[in-house]
């Protein structure tokens, strides 16, 4: 069963859940995955429900939800908070796919003593609701206790499409000089694997890597192990790095006959990092006084990322912005980027000059964090550093401090995975059409 659940802020895990569980024994099935709204996506109580159930969390966008034909026609005040008319029931009917039936309809919690915060619907991929599939983003909510063996998550296709072979997974990252970025792409090589125990997964390096894999060696060794089609997720911007990427595998491609690659997105921006980013930031303030809320108020962050030509790439470190800023307690959250788009890094520090300075007190200054959007350490992050102090020695009046990568983070892992399965359910969907 496709379970699509709605929440209020602040919504615990143990009200989602006894709100899923009796759903779906009424409907009398089993969890397969939960799905909500993309405004969703970062919410503790849905992320700790999905958790604990050994699931994923599907997330769609309000015009999707909104495309679909739920009972009743959805409700004019969710509509306003979301922008969407239903979200439990439309989330539903989405994550179970073409034919899919309403099973259980929409549903509140019932918590003793306080308010209803969460909603939710069962669906299944049967019948027929008239409405195309859309392509959710899934966020891989490992466990705590480690994989489910009674409901093991594969990385291809969503549970219910048949995919009998998954395509091979390549984590691409740049080469440079600091060693750092290599020991982070290793680890998380091993934690990607470890999330992904049936799918073939190597990681490589481009450019200059004394002490990563060559690029070269981790396709050669995909291949061996019987790959014929490689989802390639980049961890490097765009420019000179990616037009290697690409020379690279188009060698590869002619060595290896029959072997093709499916281009993956980066995982810069993806809300799943959310967590990691706020550990960094509390670092970079000092960690002790940084969840103060008057301590927060003064502070605006710089969200940077790589930069795009594509500008649903950099739409989405905007939306990872917005959600970043939202019951954080922070002055604001602003973005720019190092290349390929507006506004660059002095831009977007000048901005949250001019607009953290009307937010302190007299006695307690503003000041800016700069918080890098791409993961691992590198010529990127040399660049970002040496542009922020560049930018804070001609305003001294402003303190200014430029966070670390999150490096090999779990949550990094996480969205690695979420990337390889939103590109390998592309492709097969784009199969489908075809045929």
């Amino acid at each position: 069963m496709h379970v699509g659940v709605g929440a209020r802020r602040g919504v615990a895990a143990d009200e989602v859940l006894a709100l899923v569980r009796a759903a779906v024994a009424e409907s009398g099935g089993t969890v397969a995955a939960l799905a909500t709204v993309e405004a969703k996506a970062a919410e503790p109580g849905l992320v700790g429900a999905a958790r604990r159930l050994g699931v994923a969390l599907h997330t769609f966008s309000a015009r999707e939800l909104s495309a679909v034909r739920v009972p009743g026609g959805g409700s004019a005040v969710v509509r306003e908070a979301v922008g969407t008319p239903s979200v439990a029931e439309a989330a539903a009917l989405l994550a179970a796919g073409p034919g899919a039936q309403l099973l259980v309809g929409k549903r509140k919690s019932a918590p003793p003593g306080g308010p209803s915060r969460a909603t939710c619907a069962v669906a299944s991929a049967t019948g027929h609701h008239g409405t195309a599939r859309a392509r959710p983003s899934v966020i891989v909510v490992p466990s705590a206790s480690g994989p489910v063996p009674a409901r093991p998550r594969r990385c291809t296709a969503p549970q219910g499409d048949l995919v009998t072979t998954p395509p091979a997974l390549l984590i691409a990252g740049h080469g440079d000089r600091d060693d750092g970025g290599a020991q982070a792409l290793r680890a998380l090589l091993d934690a990607v694997a470890e999330r992904c125990p049936e799918v073939p997964v190597a990681a490589g390096s481009t450019g200059r890597a004394p002490s990563a894999p060559p690029l070269a060696e981790a396709v050669d060794d995909l291949a061996a192990r019987g790959a014929t089609e490689i989802v390639t997720v980049p961890l490097m911007p765009e420019g000179a790095a990616r037009r290697g990427l690409a020379a690279e595998l188009t060698a590869a491609a002619g060595r290896h006959a029959g072997l093709s690659f499916v281009r993956g997105q980066a995982p810069d921006g993806h809300p799943l990092l959310l967590g990691a980013w706020e550990r960094q930031l509390d670092a970079a303030l000092g960690g002790g006084g940084a969840r103060r809320p008057r301590d927060r108020a003064r502070t605006t962050v710089l969200l940077v990322g790589g930069g795009s030509g594509d500008p649903y790439a950099n739409a989405e470190v905007a939306r990872a912005a917005r959600l970043l800023w939202e019951g954080r307690g922070l002055a604001g959250v602003e973005t720019a980027f190092l290349s390929y788009a507006a506004p660059d890094v002095p831009a977007g520090l000048e901005r949250c000059r001019v607009l953290g300075a009307a937010v302190p007190e007299p006695d307690a200054p503003g000041r800016i964090v700069v918080l890098p959007c791409f993961p691992l350490p590198g010529d990127e992050q040399e660049r970002l550093q040496l542009q922020t102090e560049g930018w804070g020695a001609a305003h001294p009046e402003s303190e200014v401090a430029c966070a670390e990568p999150v490096g090999a983070a779990p949550e990094v892992a996480d969205a690695v995975v979420a990337r390889y399965r939103e590109a390998a359910r592309a492709e097969e969907e784009h199969r489908v059409a075809v045929r």
